[in-house]
């Protein structure tokens, strides 16, 4: 029977470039949708790593479909996706002669999708997640679980791409038949509802991201418990929605009891408690309550250089943070001072070009102006 996993990583917090206040941002995981077949145990995206001996002993079988899509699983874990590449169209070569019900071509041409996403051609990534689906329909599987995570993941595809109206109609069919298939309170119906959130946030459509999101908070919440890291990531997500309603009050309750469940499941010195603490900051600033957001900011800005090093592009946001709060309370020279910092960081672990370091620049540039008025 076909399963799908979750894997939470930690994931920078979110950039929203030039005009937008850097702590309106809301905690993110990366969701890894994997296929497990009983009759197979070949994941689609692996949940864990496999030792070295592992890989070693897959190297020395002769080739198969089975071996070429498990080196390639091995290079995707460890970020080596032309290596991946390789082997995921070995993979998709030997599932040529396989007749149209085997699922294996299908999961070849998903592995593909998923390839050319990471290295950013999303244009390959639609069109070989299209075959997917198309593989998955001539096998019989229009109404199962595989094709309903391939319709998600497509939808994440054209998501990138701008295809917003498509995207929503993948989004909705992929919880119909999730719904359909694993019951409406699931934890893959969760999964899916918090992506289709995510997108409207992008076209700033709060409201019916608040509704998909508190959805997915209460099955994480019967399914996981009041405690689980995917319920902390849930909350913050829909504290993120709340504050961009003017929801203030129940904005600050989901982002504290997030920051709360982030600290009982990671403890004080990770990158995730530290992505929450500055999201609540952002709150605290909304609510005008400046002192207690600087504390929180100087409290994250610690625990991102503790857990990621100096020179991280989250430390520079939160750097660029504290010089935005510092801009407010109209202490200028600290403000410059953070916005010099921010800027050094950036530069050396993004390069004067990308689209933070430049972001940053203008502001500090600004600044000096208006300390010189």
């Amino acid at each position: 029977m076909l399963q799908v996993v979750q894997k939470l990583t930690y994931l920078p917090p979110r950039f929203f470039g030039s005009g937008t206040p850097l702590w309106c941002r809301t905690v993110r995981f990366a969701l890894v949708l994997a296929f497990i077949f009983p009759s197979m145990q070949m994941p689609l995206v692996a949940a864990a790593a496999h030792s070295e001996a592992a890989e070693a002993q897959a190297k020395e079988k002769p080739p198969s479909w089975h071996r070429e899509t498990e080196l390639g699983r091995m290079a995707l874990l460890k970020g080596e996706f032309d290596q991946a590449l390789e082997h995921f169209q070995s993979a998709l070569s030997l599932s040529q002669p396989l007749p149209s019900s085997d699922s294996r071509k299908a999961i070849s041409l998903s592995n593909l999708s998923l390839i050319y996403k990471h290295k950013g051609d999303l244009s390959q990534a639609e069109s070989y997640s299209r075959q997917a689906l198309k593989a998955m329909n001539a096998a019989g599987m229009k109404d199962a679980s595989m094709f309903s995570v391939e319709l998600n993941n497509l939808a994440g595809v054209l998501s990138e791409e701008g295809k917003y109206a498509e995207s929503i109609e993948l989004y909705d069919s992929s919880l119909l038949i999730l719904a359909k298939a694993k019951g409406e309170v699931s934890l893959e119906v969760a999964a899916v509802a918090d992506n289709l959130a995510s997108l409207h946030k992008k076209l700033k459509q709060y409201e019916d991201a608040a509704r998909l999101e508190e959805k997915a908070v209460q099955i994480y919440q019967s399914k996981l418990g009041s405690e689980h890291r995917e319920l902390a990531v849930a909350l913050g997500n829909l504290a993120d929605s709340y504050l961009n309603l003017g929801r203030l009050s129940e904005a600050r309750a989901a982002s504290e009891r997030s920051l709360s469940v982030m600290r009982k499941n990671f403890g004080d010195k990770h990158p995730a408690v530290a992505s929450a603490m500055d999201n609540l900051a952002g709150i605290y600033i909304k609510e005008g309550k400046l002192v207690e957001a600087e504390a929180l900011e100087l409290r994250a800005l610690d625990t991102f250089k503790e857990s990621l090093g100096e020179n991280h592009p989250d430390v520079a946001i939160c750097l660029d943070n504290l010089s935005d709060l510092y801009t407010l309370q109209k202490r200028y020279k600290q403000a410059i001072r953070r916005a010099e910092d921010a800027l050094s960081v950036a530069e050396h672990s993004l390069g004067k070009e990308h689209a933070l370091s430049l972001s940053i620049k203008t502001r500090l540039n600004s600044l000096k102006e208006r300390e010189q008025k």
